[in-house]
């Protein structure tokens, strides 16, 4: 599994809807869970910032990242960024592999 990082910005528009976050949250979860059942959330927070929001997910490949980031989108106007993440370990030693 692969892990990716999800950054969401809430629009002006939807700001208005930020009292509602935990039932959205719980059908965002719902919505991940039957339309991606490979998918696996391992985190999420709200920030300050940039960023409203990251949530953090495993997923096989980068289809089922998109889907997420799709879903994600269903919730109102805002933005997303997607990210891959690599274990810094491992990108330490895909360096050492190079130089």
């Amino acid at each position: 599994m692969t892990t990716f990082v999800l950054l969401s910005k809430v629009s002006a528009e939807r700001v208005k809807q930020v009292k509602n976050l935990a039932e959205m949250d719980k059908v965002f979860e719902q919505k991940v869970k039957e339309q991606c059942p490979e998918v696996q959330r391992v985190a999420s927070y709200a920030l300050l910032g940039a960023y409203d929001f990251l949530h953090i997910f495993e997923a096989p490949d980068a289809l089922a990242a998109a889907k997420v980031a799709l879903l994600a989108n269903e919730f109102g106007p805002g933005s997303t960024q997607t990210l891959t993440a690599i274990p810094f370990a491992d990108f330490t030693k895909l360096v050492e592999e190079i130089f």
